[in-house]
């Protein structure tokens, strides 16, 4: 039914949309790396961060699906509940949440999920 994953960056005062990918759930860790090198000298800008993954997921995506955006009620505290992020995740890769600070990510509930492992490539 898909690769599906839902992409989240947060800074210290907000919670971006939700990026929803159908087909491309594997791809988030190497658009991530992308994303860091775009965002040199922009860390910590939820909105910018969020902004340029969709641009970086536009030009990889053809046509007109595969690639949403979705409204959320998340606050930066409810990034601390894994259950409440579990309950996000649309399966496959699952639901990654992205600290735009450093652009390390974790991910929950999918197979992008390892238990006590945060994700930057060096």
């Amino acid at each position: 039914m898909g690769d599906r994953a839902s992409v989240l960056f947060f800074d210290r005062y907000r919670v971006s949309p939700t990026v929803y990918l159908h087909w491309h759930g594997s791809n988030v860790p190497d658009w991530l790396d992308e994303l860091t090198r775009r965002m040199d000298g922009r860390a910590g800008d939820a909105a910018y961060a969020a902004a340029r993954f969709v641009g970086i997921c536009h030009e990889r995506i053809a046509g007109n699906l595969s690639l949403g955006i979705t409204s959320n009620t998340l606050r930066t505290t409810d990034l601390n509940q894994t259950e409440v992020l579990a309950a996000l995740s649309p399966g496959d890769a699952g639901i990654v949440v992205v600290d735009t600070a450093d652009f390390t990510w974790r991910a929950f509930a999918g197979y992008l999920a390892h238990p006590s492992k945060t994700y930057r490539k060096e």
